[in-house]
């Protein structure tokens, strides 16, 4: 198959570009519902026409939108180690591992945010709507992800984490990020106006527990 993107082609994907940073600017703003085509065209400084040639509605752009946001992540999961040397201390490092992870995970929740809510809402709203190879993609990433975390096991001397406790160990690790930066104002995350580094520290600890201090 030619992959050479020709001029018209080129054109085509920058004005795909241009809609798809328009609505995220526009999402950091309002919530997707509030947002119409005519905001997006003008945010994005195309006619209205220009975006019905390439989607039919708004809620076509939102897949290719999370397709962008799969592909940062992915660039960020590569990251995430990134300068982290695990310490010789009886746990293998995995108290600091965590940390590393939560800070991580903190630091990609507040960068992305707006498009974060957009995809949890829309995900309860229609569960269809997402390519479907989104989550064995995110399946694959986070099994590559915790590769350092789980070495922390075998340098202490541990058996791993069962697989159920692995999945719950995600789980346990979005939940609290979902509540505090997706829906500050609104969920229990209001309650809980703890500064940034006890936030940290405090998801480390119990996740630690969980991991560290549990039966496997």
């Amino acid at each position: 198959m030619d992959t050479i993107i020709t001029p018209r082609q080129e054109r085509s994907q920058q004005t795909q570009e241009k809609l798809l940073d328009a609505l995220e600017f526009l999402l950091r703003e309002r919530y997707f519902e509030h947002i119409t085509i005519q905001d997006i065209a003008a945010q994005a400084g195309v006619a209205v026409g220009t975006v019905y040639r390439r989607f039919r509605n708004k809620e076509a752009l939102l897949p290719v939108l999370y397709a962008r946001l799969d592909t940062k992540m992915a660039d960020w999961a590569a990251t995430v180690w990134t300068g982290f040397t695990a310490s010789s201390r009886a746990d293998g490092g995995l108290r600091e591992a965590i940390r590393t992870l939560v800070a991580a995970h903190l630091r990609f929740y507040q960068s992305n945010t707006a498009i974060l809510r957009t995809i949890y809402l829309q995900t309860r709203l229609d569960r269809g709507w997402a390519d479907k190879g989104v989550a064995e993609r995110r399946r694959r990433l986070y099994e590559k992800l915790l590769e350092p975390l789980w070495a922390c096991f075998e340098r202490a001397g541990q058996s791993l984490p069962s697989p159920a406790r692995a999945r719950c160990f995600i789980l346990l690790l979005l939940s609290p990020l979902t509540e505090r930066c997706l829906f500050p104002d609104n969920t229990p995350a209001s309650a809980l106006a703890t500064p940034e580094d006890v936030f940290v520290e405090e998801i480390t600890e119990a996740l630690f527990r969980y991991l560290g201090q549990a039966d496997h």
